[in-house]
């Protein structure tokens, strides 16, 4: 859960900024490591969605971990309350805006091709 960043008290994804130089699997798994401790070992993109005013005007760039290593933990603790899994048909109400639409392209299959 989200804790003192735009967002608070929502679920969301991991997620982040590109750092000059990074592909968007990189960072992706970069950020994964960063917020989860988790290492990403294999990731794809599977969605672009639209920039949306409610979230800032950012775009989202949704990525797959395709396997990772690692115990998933909080390594932010003064962003991050915690992290939760459910299944895509038993969501929670209160998920972050940016996460929405990747979730959403995910759980009806709008995904890019292989």
């Amino acid at each position: 859960m989200r804790s003192n960043v735009f967002g608070h008290g929502t679920w969301g994804l991991p997620g982040g900024h590109l750092e000059v130089g990074e592909s968007l699997t990189g960072a992706a798994c970069r950020e994964l490591e960063e917020e989860t401790g988790a290492r990403a070992r294999a990731a794809r993109v599977v969605c672009v969605t639209d920039p949306d005013p409610a979230a800032n005007h950012h775009m989202q760039v949704g990525v797959e971990i395709l396997s990772y290593a690692g115990e998933i933990r909080v390594r932010e603790p003064d962003r991050c309350a915690g992290w939760e899994f459910w299944p895509m048909d038993a969501l929670p109400d209160l998920l972050f805006v940016g996460s929405v639409p990747v979730l959403q392209r995910i759980r009806d299959g709008v995904l890019l091709p292989s």
